[in-house]
């Protein structure tokens, strides 16, 4: 009888150690950082709080240019790669829960404000997958083309937001053209269609109270903009600075308008083929000042406060970064970081900055008030870093 008590005893001593270490290995998912490691088909997530790696999550897919949204409760990443496959990536498990395939060449994905499906975009086949976000079936395909004299023009589909009352916004690559997808209604109807917008649309956000949908155009002089509380007309505003020219030089990545920063009520845009930003007053969109740079910038982010923008670059000034003081619209702070520094993204509350050096193998951690480094974490071709916090952002 004894024998069976110790035996007992055992068991429960086994259970308590086995429980407390499962404890010990458990985190919110509020404040973590997934990483993209692009050339080993992985994502590493990261605890924001104590910049620790917390696990990696592998064969994904091809991840160049990979994007990821999160659900509303940032228990799930939803990354799409390159190649096609949307992934349902389980952020307190780090394992992918499921996937599907939604195209040979994908370029973008959002959640739609009621967080029931993710709409991915796709250069191949030309179209829009909406996806049932819990069952991950394909509910919706919606073809991206014009129609000319009777001919369907067919167009690679960019810019892919969430956007207010449930809509979702893209543009068309090769006609373009913005397209408002009314996620609300039975089979997902495109209830505007606006054309001529300018030539080539390359990308797109949608600014941070949801109500402008702005896209960079990359052979036209100026962005678009739509008003989603109107959706009216298409605004065209100039990129052009009549009072300082900058030479056009070659491209080697086009800026990524989801980093385009909002602060201070002025919108900094980053410019095609030439160093500096643009920035504009909010709501007028009149042009207060070109920003010259130390080469092409590729984003320009804000921290959540928007007392500085960060700007990082692509071409051979790709080891720093840039700091600009949003109240005088100066360069206050230019750092060496790395080799090919290729992103950004900051902390939840904007303590830290996470930056991508994918010539270096690793991710350096800044301190956004001091601007000192407070580690580096290795981290194999690093790229795309995205924060949780951009589960409760809207077009992100």
């Amino acid at each position: 009888m004894k024998k069976y008590v110790y035996i007992f005893i055992w068991i429960i001593i086994i259970a308590l150690l086995h429980s407390s270490s499962m404890a010990a290995n458990q985190w919110g998912t509020g404040a973590l950082m997934v990483i993209i490691e692009r050339e080993s088909s992985s994502v590493v997530v990261v605890d924001s709080l104590r910049h620790e790696i917390l696990g990696r999550i592998s064969d994904l897919g091809l991840l160049h240019h990979a994007t990821i949204s999160f659900s509303h409760d940032a228990r799930y990443a939803y990354l799409v790669t390159r190649d096609g496959w949307l992934n349902k990536l389980d952020l307190l498990s780090l394992k992918c829960k499921t996937r599907t395939r939604v195209g040979e060449s994908s370029i973008g994905l959002a959640v739609t404000q009621d967080n029931r499906y993710v709409a991915v975009s796709n250069y191949k086949p030309p179209d829009v997958k909406i996806v049932n976000a819990e069952t991950f079936d394909i509910v919706q395909v919606v073809s991206t083309h014009k129609e000319i004299e009777g001919k369907k023009i067919a167009s690679r589909a960019i810019g892919m937001v969430d956007a207010p009352g449930n809509l979702l916004m893209f543009s068309l690559m090769d006609t373009d053209g913005i397209w408002v997808v009314d996620a609300d209604r039975n089979h997902f109807p495109v209830i505007k269609k606006f054309w001529d917008i300018g030539r080539m649309p390359y990308d797109a956000l949608l600014t941070s109270d949801g109500r402008y949908y702005i896209v960079g155009l990359y052979h036209s002089p100026h962005i678009a903009m739509l008003d989603t509380w109107t959706l009216d007309d298409i605004r065209k505003i100039p990129l052009e600075d009549a009072l300082q020219k900058t030479p056009k030089k070659g491209v080697r990545k086009v800026p990524h308008l989801e980093g385009w920063a909002m602060a201070n009520n002025s919108l900094f845009a980053p410019v095609v083929g030439e160093e500096r930003l643009a920035v504009y007053e909010f709501g007028t969109w009149k042009l207060i000042k070109s920003i010259p740079l130390v080469g092409i910038p590729m984003f320009a982010m804000s921290g959540p406060d928007g007392r500085h923008i960060w700007v990082n670059f692509s071409d051979t000034n790709h080891r720093y970064l840039q700091i600009i003081d949003s109240l005088n619209l100066e360069v206050i702070k230019t750092l060496e970081i790395g080799d090919r520094i290729f992103h950004m993204g900051f902390s939840p509350k904007g303590k830290s900055i996470y930056i991508s050096s994918y010539g270096e193998n690793k991710v350096v951690v800044l301190d956004t008030k001091s601007f000192l480094k407070i580690r580096e974490i290795p981290v194999q071709r690093p790229s795309g870093i995205f924060s949780t916090v951009r589960a409760h952002m809207m077009g992100l």
